[in-house]
């Protein structure tokens, strides 16, 4: 025992010690996890700019939507989580982007209202 009570061999267990332990037992990495994430995050900046720029046009609200795909695709090869300068893994990594952004937007929608449906 050391003078502050404690064990001194023993070696002080954080709890985000335990909860990356089970979550390397599952199969889920810390690395995957940040990546995720910062997919996520990504998505809910395109899904809230598309939700912001949408109008009671649907015509233009389509193209809007390429629009936003090319932006997808050009933001994952200069800064994306995976493609890092590949194109061929931009365009995958822009159809998650894109997909997901667009749900944040339905969702933004769906609380704030759609000019679409004058809701």
């Amino acid at each position: 025992m050391t003078i502050d009570g404690k064990k001194s061999g023993m070696r002080e267990m954080r709890p985000s010690d335990n909860i990356l332990r089970r979550l390397a037992e599952t199969g889920l990495h810390q690395g995957g996890l940040a990546a995720a994430g910062k997919l996520m995050w990504r998505a809910v900046l395109l899904g809230t700019a598309l939700y912001l720029i949408l109008g009671n046009d649907p015509d233009a609200n389509l193209k809007l939507n390429g629009v936003s795909y090319i932006a997808a695709v050009v933001w994952s090869y200069y800064d994306g989580v995976f493609a890092k300068r590949i194109w061929s893994i931009a365009f995958l990594e822009a159809i998650f982007l894109h997909l997901a952004g667009i749900q944040v937007g339905n969702l933004l929608a769906t609380i704030f209202g759609n000019p679409l449906f004058g809701s």
